[in-house]
């Protein structure tokens, strides 16, 4: 239980699940039958639906309640993507695939390779240094992919359901793969808690990764006596990681391997293997 609970592929696959079931519930709610319907506002639902999801996912996965702010940006962004690219497929993908003598798949194709592009660039204002161009490949390879699994159910539900599993897992995996440096924490629960302890890890990159008990907090934790909102934030600055004590407003560089206790957790810098020997 303890590593379903670390793993951020489990958390995007059940998140973007269930994106999808809402969007497959939505869209049987209001009745979309038309053809431009179904595609267009179709889509959309489908983008806003998984993109909320996820990011909801993501802030769950890293002990927060609930971010607004992420979730309402990645509902506009994968809601507006997932309509362009509904549109797009509609005008373009359909036309053109009857054209060169291919069947009406490829336009069903296209449209959620384009939905999931638009899933992935919301997303990746969510997810602390997810490159925007390697969340919106791997959306779109997650759309495609779901989009050949939807042929394998016999439901709409079930379909969006495994496309939003398959694109939640596709961004998941891109982050750790193309990440150089990451931190490893491990969230302990104080007094009594319902909470078991948990290992999560926060890409490092060009925006400081900040811990502390307040909600804009990237890694949420339990708030130190005397301290501020905000405890620390840790950073890549030209190649060195740097930790900063916002309460002492001291700065020092971070070994990969090394390891600090802050609040109710114990961070430990891991990096890829051509950083290390750097």
């Amino acid at each position: 239980m303890k590593r379903l609970l670390s793993d951020k592929r489990a958390y995007f696959a059940v998140f973007g699940a269930i994106g999808g079931l809402i969007s497959a519930f939505l869209y049987d709610m209001l009745g979309l039958n038309s053809a431009f319907k179904s595609w267009v506002f179709g889509t959309a639902l489908d983008g806003l639906s998984i993109g909320a999801l996820l990011a909801f996912g993501q802030a769950r996965y890293l002990g927060k309640r609930f971010d607004s702010k992420s979730f309402l940006k990645a509902l506009l962004i994968g809601g507006g993507g997932g309509m362009i690219g509904g549109f797009v497929a509609l005008n373009l993908g359909f036309p053109l695939a009857g054209a060169l003598g291919g069947a009406t798949d490829a336009g069903r194709f296209l449209g959620w390779t384009l939905g999931g592009i638009a899933v992935g660039f919301a997303v990746s204002k969510a997810v602390p240094n997810l490159k925007a161009k390697t969340a919106s490949i791997a959306g779109g390879v997650g759309g495609l992919a779901g989009c050949g699994l939807m042929y394998l159910v016999s439901s709409l539900s079930a379909g969006t359901a495994t496309t939003g599993a398959a694109i939640g897992v596709a961004i998941a995996l891109a982050e750790a793969a193309f990440r150089e440096a990451w931190l490893e924490v491990t969230i302990r629960p104080k007094g009594l808690s319902l909470e078991k302890e948990r290992t999560v890890t926060v890409s490092l990159g060009d925006r400081p990764v900040l811990f502390g008990c307040a909600g804009d907090a990237d890694v949420r934790l339990v708030e130190m006596p005397g301290a501020k909102a905000h405890f620390a934030n840790v950073s890549m600055e030209g190649g060195r990681i740097v930790l900063r004590d916002l309460a002492t407003e001291k700065s020092r560089n971070l070994a990969v391997g090394e390891g600090f206790d802050i609040s109710n957790a114990h961070v430990v810098v891991r990096a890829k293997a051509a950083m290390e020997k750097a």
